[in-house]
């Protein structure tokens, strides 16, 4: 069988870039695609070792590892070891998963490695950037297996920060339908000292468009140019509006993510067991 070198290195730098792609997505971690092309061409570079007999003692198990850790450390973003050996794991399990099924396909059906190795590539990266994680918790939720988290976040809005104590509701998939940004429901309480009091002191639980507007006029420009309008639906309440924020970004377990949208309630501390904000799972 003829292997053209140009065409092995393009395809390897082709699937270790997908690779740790699909591992970001999984693992919800800020993906630089800079440092990701160079990751996936150290992983294509080490893929010519193949053509270089003098040096196939590079492809041993523990060069192997070697090279693996090398790739996760300079492809990602991450706080601590604790993180970075999370995210190699991840890596290692997408690796292994995908090596395994392309090799039984390939045993059992003949067809050529590279075209089974791409189609597997993209389709695990199709399902990871789909909606099919946020099903996936649907589906624990109602078996239980997930049981509610705390953690700190911090929101950046201008030059001013606000520490919540957030609560994780499996069940909080809410989203703007415009932008598709992640909403993030917070009492207005916390933002007294960021937002003018035409919106911290406002009955949440009744929003309609007259009162939308109302509050649209007594806003500045900047503040207006944060203004978002929701609309959900939740049992008893078919045409739900929810008033929004966009924040700068927020920092979650020593991550920034921005395009998150808080949305403006009356949570009631005492009731939440003080916890003054709801975040989506997507989050973590």
């Amino acid at each position: 069988m003829i292997v053209y070198a140009e065409y092995y290195f393009l395809h390897n730098l082709l699937a270790d870039y997908m690779i740790l792609k699909t591992t970001s997505r999984i693992v919800n971690n800020n993906f630089s695609k800079y440092k990701a092309f160079l990751g996936g061409f150290i992983g294509a570079l080490y893929s010519m070792v193949y053509f270089i007999p003098s040096l196939m003692f590079l492809y041993n198990i523990l060069m192997k590892i070697i090279f693996c850790l090398f790739i996760v450390f300079i492809s990602f973003e991450y706080k601590g070891i604790r993180e970075y050996l999370k995210i190699l794991m991840v890596f290692y399990i997408v690796n292994m998963f995908l090596a395994g099924i392309t090799f039984y396909i390939v045993y059992c059906s003949g067809i050529e490695y590279t075209l089974v190795s791409l189609v597997l590539i993209y389709a695990t990266f199709f399902i990871a950037n789909s909606g099919f994680f946020n099903n996936f918790y649907k589906i624990l939720k109602s078996l239980n297996v997930f049981k509610d988290l705390k953690n700190d976040i911090t929101v950046k809005i201008e030059d001013k920060q606000v520490v919540f104590n957030t609560l994780m509701d499996t069940g909080n998939l809410l989203k703007d339908p415009i932008s598709q940004n992640p909403v993030m429901i917070v009492d207005v309480k916390k933002l007294e000292n960021i937002l003018p009091q035409e919106l911290v002191y406002v009955d949440y639980s009744i929003m309609n468009l007259k009162k939308v507007d109302y509050l649209m006029s007594k806003l500045s420009n900047t503040i207006s140019s944060r203004f978002r309008v929701i609309p959900y639906k939740v049992v008893g309440n078919e045409d739900g509006l929810l008033i929004g924020i966009k924040a700068d970004y927020i920092e979650i377990q020593g991550h920034k993510k921005g395009n998150i949208i808080l949305g403006l309630s009356n949570l009631n501390s005492d009731d939440m067991n003080a916890y003054d904000a709801i975040i989506n799972p997507n989050f973590i």
